[in-house]
């Protein structure tokens, strides 16, 4: 499937790779950005752009017509009030559904949600698209609310929910990379924690798949493999190429730390970095996902193993001088 892809989104992290994977698979890629976008990841000269954002809707109306399929992927992650996620992770995925069934209701619509909309593993295995959701924070709920509003709009979708999704061009996990080449890996979560990753540039595949391949399916997890806490920090210390040493935070110390964090970023205006939300999520034992349905019925394959997706992110890092 090509054609005319809209990207929501196609400023950020997942949105930027999403934008070359389309264009490297012959999409032509219109992006709608807000006057206050970062371009410096896109390449403008080979994307059509349109002045807005997701709240937008006579924008979207604009944005929307004659394209082949939207992929959603605005979204907020860590917001300071929790109200900010329903407005925009709900109220924004309503706005794009409206504008779709408007203006241009054959498009296909691909919608980014998460694992925090499935929750973490409560049954000793992990997560599939058959299991109920349960979701433990706001954000995660208001990616499952997201996901309903798509399901009941009666537009040609599919859902995809990743994991930790890590590589070039991401800020949250940076002072992880940070930190591991001074030689430390703070660790919140308990023993034996595990979690599911995947590296941008397989989730920019899968996202493409799903468009081939799985529109009217449902839900598919797009993921890489599991990985207990120790194989992540031995990945980190490989691609540092130094010894790296896990520190355990205890979850009161981090919670004080987010609630700290979250007054200052009211002050300032910033994101922050990390809230008590993020700390619930990282307090938990499994994050992840069986995505085996993807790989059946989707054909993706995720490509990256996580020694080579760290270093290649390490090494873009070193580049760009983040680190």
């Amino acid at each position: 499937m090509t054609g005319v892809a809209l990207v929501t989104g196609a400023s950020g992290f997942v949105g930027s790779h999403l934008v070359e994977e389309l264009l490297d698979r012959g999409w032509r890629v219109r992006a709608l950005l807000r006057a206050t976008s970062s371009r410096q990841w896109l390449p403008l000269e080979r994307v059509e752009t349109v002045p807005g954002d997701i709240m937008d809707a006579g924008a979207l109306r604009v944005a929307v017509a004659d394209v082949t399929a939207v992929f959603h992927l605005a979204a907020i992650t860590s917001a300071v009030r929790s109200g900010e996620y329903v407005r925009v992770n709900v109220g924004g995925t309503r706005a794009v559904c409206d504008a779709i069934a408007a203006r241009n209701p054959d498009a296909a619509l691909i919608h980014c949600s998460s694992l925090a909309a499935g929750g973490p593993v409560t049954g000793g295995r992990p997560v599939t698209e058959a299991d109920d959701p349960h979701p433990i924070t706001p954000y995660g709920a208001s990616k499952l609310a997201a996901e309903r509003v798509v399901g009941a709009a009666g537009l040609r979708s599919v859902i995809v929910r990743p994991p930790a999704v890590y590589g070039p061009r991401d800020t949250d996990v940076l002072a992880a990379f940070r930190l591991a080449t001074r030689g430390f890996a703070l660790h919140v979560g308990p023993a034996g924690q595990r979690l599911s990753m995947v590296h941008v540039r397989d989730l920019a595949r899968g996202m493409a798949d799903a468009a081939a391949h799985g529109l009217g399916r449902g839900v598919y997890y797009v993921s890489g493999a599991a990985h207990s806490w120790e194989e992540i920090v031995g990945a980190l210390a490989h691609a540092a190429g130094r010894r790296v040493r896990s520190i355990p935070v205890p979850i009161g110390a981090a919670s004080l730390a987010a609630h700290v964090g979250r007054l200052a970023a009211r002050v300032t205006g910033r994101k922050p970095l990390l809230t008590p939300d993020r700390v619930r999520d990282l307090a938990q034992r499994d994050w992840t996902c069986d995505d085996g349905r993807a790989r059946r019925e989707l054909s993706y394959a995720p490509r990256i193993a996580l020694a080579d997706g760290m270093r290649d992110t390490l090494a873009w890092y070193r580049r760009e001088g983040w680190v």
